[in-house]
């Protein structure tokens, strides 16, 4: 048998370029994920409320264009109130924007779960196994390790946040059949599309750091509640006892014949630090912020009497922090989550 000399030997296939090496770490990490069927499962769940917002903005649509095809349906419409029923167009931007603000906080939910499903052996699996030399052995970087790893849970969240965001847009816009329509609800597109990116780059880089802690996928999970849930959970702790607070002081108040709370308490109220500890309650509050949802609760409130304003508004799309606060805190995890990272992988990693 020949043997070959151990010098160069000439490569004859197509080159492609070093910017999408991570591209195929992308790919191997779909392929195995769907592999799960409880994710499957997870995804076909998630895609539930992207069919619900495109059934609302083209039914709005069509209640434009006064359609015989929804006529039997207005009976049903009676919690509307009669001006958003002789004008829809001009309530079209709030119920929009309602109706994406609330597909949006659904799948922020969702979103937890598939990366519950999905990251915690991004790394950890290479950890437990040592596969990080085969990686790094090839032409590839750390940032090229990473940036394959946080793509698959991009891919995954985007697919139930962004991917059904624009398609419900497109189809508002063909059952709206008015070229205004684009130039008026274009920003909120935009602001979806950026909330969901915010959402899968935030999170999908907490998962990476928290998989980089340890060898134990299930150490990772439980790391992952900790932060949905047990934040979550602590958050409405302090927040239930500051309420009970607030509520034996008000009644005190009463009492001494001062009439209810102080503005200073009400000031208070929206400086409020305990929101801040909830993880998915800071992603929820930045996603109203940049979809405008406080603003569009506010112009419906306006067209009930004045008692009962306050029950048109959700409690839900309260403001009681700064939205800068909750964008503060996502900043100092990411920072944190990318120190984790950078110490936690090394190119020469060794075996053990």
């Amino acid at each position: 048998m020949p043997v070959f000399d151990q010098g160069y030997q000439h490569w004859s296939g197509t080159l492609s370029g070093h910017a999408w090496r991570w591209l195929a770490i992308t790919r191997h990490g779909i392929r195995v994920a769907l592999g799960n069927r409880w994710l499957k499962l997870a995804l076909f769940v998630a895609w539930l409320p992207a069919i619900a917002l495109a059934a609302v903005v083209c039914f709005w649509g069509l209640l434009e264009q006064q359609s015989a095809l929804i006529q039997s349906l207005l009976p049903m419409l009676g919690f509307l109130d009669r001006e958003m029923l002789l004008d829809p167009r001009a309530y079209r931007m709030e119920v929009w924007t309602l109706s994406y603000g609330y597909f949006m906080l659904t799948e922020l939910r969702l979103a937890m779960v598939l990366i519950l499903l999905v990251g915690p052996n991004l790394i950890s699996q290479d950890l437990r196994y040592n596969a990080l030399p085969l990686y790094l052995s090839r032409p590839l970087r750390r940032i090229d390790y990473f940036l394959g790893k946080w793509g698959v849970i991009v891919s995954f969240v985007g697919a139930v946040t962004v991917l059904p965001a624009i398609a419900a847009y497109v189809l508002g816009i063909l059952f709206s059949l008015d070229v205004a329509i684009i130039k008026q609800t274009f920003p909120l597109l935009l602001a979806s599309v950026c909330y969901g990116l915010i959402i899968a780059g935030s999170a999908g880089t907490l998962i990476l750091a928290l998989s980089a802690l340890s060898r134990s996928s299930r150490y990772v999970a439980m790391f992952w509640l900790a932060v949905w849930i047990g934040s979550g959970v602590v958050s409405g702790v302090l927040l239930g006892i500051e309420h009970e607070a607030r509520r034996h002081a008000s009644r005190r108040l009463e009492r001494g014949g001062s009439g209810g709370v102080t503005a200073p308490d009400v000031e208070s109220t929206r400086a409020d630090w305990r929101p801040l500890v909830s993880y998915t309650a800071n992603l929820a509050r930045v996603g109203e912020e940049m979809l405008g949802t406080p603003e569009a609760w506010d112009k419906l409130a306006k067209l009930r009497p004045g008692a009962e304003r306050d029950m048109t508004r959700p409690r839900t799309s309260s403001a009681p922090t700064p939205w800068t606060w909750s964008a503060g805190v996502l900043a100092a995890l990411f920072g944190l989550s990318v120190w984790i990272l950078h110490r936690s992988v090394k190119s020469l990693d060794r075996l053990k």
